[in-house]
């Protein structure tokens, strides 16, 4: 036994899990990137247009047949190009995925003076009118006013030298080439234009239209069609309307001649946006949100 060195055993305990462990963290890691990615998800499902939503579906469905299938090859179509842009800022008026940089109906109207540009508008209108021979014979039965609305030109009737024939829609030669000198003058400027034709409270009595309200607007129409002749933009126009006897220039004498006329109105931008938003309210497919409890008995 003494011939033998003793054997010593020595037992290193190593603590699992400890201060320094770090398979925890990768984990995590990956379960906060799966939770982000499946919030992505759910983000653009609720975000993206029905049109979107297919041409992600047929790239998930058949990735490698995009082509042959109708797809994109990009599950979303962002627009644009992956040009590096040279500005360093947010551009808010991005247009819409697919979506054209052509100016709306609202947006190719609405370019007409505002303010203080109504006076030089006003200033102009007049000059421009005076300097015509063919439209002096008409100065006593033409009007120009400015109005919240925009810039009115009012043509009255006269019953010496009516606008038009008696009882019918027909321009006389005349006031047909004054609105075709108008619409002349009318192109000097952007702003939308409103045609409003009125009538007095006489009742009408005549082939071809049954009551004032016909005889108001085709009026108005009639016009409307002179100016366009005379090169007047379709896009111009923003509203045609007859109002028959509804809205008298003599209120104190409601079958006077001035009711008869024609109202031509340059809007403003701040007007002709009044106008759209109103006739969206009215007369649009927006939702609007009434009382829970109205019933048609509390209406009626």
């Amino acid at each position: 036994m003494n011939s033998y060195e003793p054997v010593i055993r020595r037992v290193k305990k190593v603590k699992k899990g400890g201060h320094h462990g770090g398979a925890w963290k990768i984990a995590l890691a990956d379960f906060a990137l799966a939770m982000m990615a499946f919030f992505l998800v759910l983000w653009i499902i609720n975000v993206a247009s029905p049109e979107e939503l297919a041409a992600i579906e047929g790239y998930f469905n058949d990735p490698a047949g995009m082509s042959t299938a109708g797809y994109s090859s990009h599950p979303i179509d962002l627009g644009g190009s992956p040009a590096k842009s040279l500005e360093r800022k947010l551009d808010a008026d991005l247009p819409e995925p697919g979506s054209s940089m052509d100016a709306t109906r609202e947006q190719a109207q609405g370019t007409g003076n505002d303010g203080s540009e109504l006076e030089k508008m006003n200033a102009m209108l007049i000059e421009e009118f005076k300097s015509m021979d063919r439209i002096n014979s008409n100065d006593k039965n033409m009007r120009i006013e400015i109005t919240p609305e925009g810039v009115r030109i009012t043509l009255i009737d006269d019953p010496e030298k009516p606008m038009f024939e008696r009882g019918s829609a027909q321009l006389v030669p005349d006031m047909e080439n004054t609105l075709l000198s108008m619409a002349g003058i009318f192109n000097q400027v952007n702003n939308p234009v409103v045609i409003t034709g009125h009538t007095d409270s006489s009742a009408f009595i005549g082939d071809g239209y049954e009551d004032n309200w016909d005889l108001s607007s085709e009026r108005a129409n009639a016009a409307k069609r002179v100016l366009v002749e005379g090169g007047l933009a379709h896009r111009r126009i923003a509203q045609v309307i007859g109002l028959a006897d509804t809205v008298p220039y003599n209120r104190v004498d409601p079958e006077s001649a001035e009711n008869r006329r024609i109202s031509i109105t340059l809007m403003t931008d701040d007007a002709y946006k009044r106008m759209l938003n109103s006739s969206r309210l009215k007369y649009g497919g927006e939702q609007v949100q009434l009382d829970a409890a109205m019933t048609p008995e509390s209406v009626f």
